[in-house]
């Protein structure tokens, strides 16, 4: 028993350590879910200091509402593509640079530089390119452009773009550390078997690569899904519902149609969703891991 109480009284310092940690974590996260889940059985309005409980009419009125799948659409969409784009842009670069290139730790900084820059600033520099800065640079070859942000046929892949352009440099790094902890042995090794460059890369590299591709997809698919700032910035979820997603569907629902109530009860929905794709996702992904 004294062994016990001596145990118990030695592990309270790391919980000590960690309690900062979980308060913070309780007040910034759980509370604030359970507050939502409560008023998304509600009518409230965002303002009034009362609500009156309606039950499960919220969800029902989700389930029907056309606006709110053809938002859902629009952010799979995105979110799809950009998973996919910017993994493999990241991976031929971290590639490239991984190797004897010249000037590598320079190229290395030139391509991360974006992610240091905000969203709200790259919002704007894309706004000012593609309403300004490109088509006049077009103009001297005789093309003439319009900003594709005003297009419902092009605003999307505009979008997704400018997250390209942001969104390389994290994995990219994410790729190159994978890529500098395989032995060098192992290709060399491949290459002396008679394997192409192509194929060391397809049977030595990737497999050994299987983790960071994993953490790379989910944190560029989570992060994705949740877009708000670029598309509130750019399009504001026009022209036309073309870049509507999800998060600046539930912000105008919440406040600007004053329906807080069944905003809550839409971003319980997305948390639902989240929850769902991150599951399956390292699933499928694990097990690949396995397979490679």
């Amino acid at each position: 028993m004294s062994n016990l109480k001596r145990s118990i009284r030695s592990e309270m310092w790391y919980v000590l350590f960690i309690l900062p940690g979980l308060c913070l974590f309780v007040f910034a996260v759980v509370v604030p879910l359970v507050i939502g889940a409560k008023y998304s059985f509600t009518n409230w309005d965002g303002v009034a200091p009362t609500a009156k409980y309606i039950g499960w009419d919220n969800y029902t009125q989700a389930l029907s509402d056309s606006d709110l799948w053809a938002a859902l659409r629009n952010t799979f969409k995105y979110a799809i593509l950009v998973t996919v784009l910017v993994n493999l842009v990241s991976l031929l670069l971290a590639v490239l640079l991984d190797s004897y290139l010249k000037f590598r730790k320079v190229f290395r900084t030139v391509f991360f530089m974006p992610v240091a820059i905000s969203t709200v600033l790259a919002a704007y520099i894309w706004s000012y390119n593609y309403s300004n800065g490109l088509p006049k640079l077009l103009s001297y070859f005789g093309v003439d452009m319009t900003s594709p942000l005003g297009n419902p046929d092009h605003a999307m892949m505009a979008l997704i773009v400018i997250s390209i352009w942001q969104g390389v440099g994290s994995p990219m790094i994410i790729y190159i550390a994978g890529l500098q902890g395989i032995p060098g042995e192992l290709t060399e090794s491949a290459r002396i078997d008679g394997a192409g460059a192509f194929g060391a890369f397809r049977h030595i590299t990737l497999p050994l690569l299987a983790p960071s591709v994993t953490i790379n997809l989910l944190l560029v698919l989570t992060g994705s899904l949740k877009v708000f700032d670029l598309v509130f910035l750019t399009t504001g979820g026009g022209p036309a519902f073309s870049t509507q997603v999800i998060s600046t569907f539930i912000y105008n629902v919440s406040f600007n149609s004053a329906k807080a109530g069944y905003g809550t009860a839409l971003s319980m929905l997305f948390f639902l969703i989240l929850v769902i794709v991150t599951i399956v996702q390292l699933a499928i992904f694990r097990r690949r891991e396995v397979d490679l």
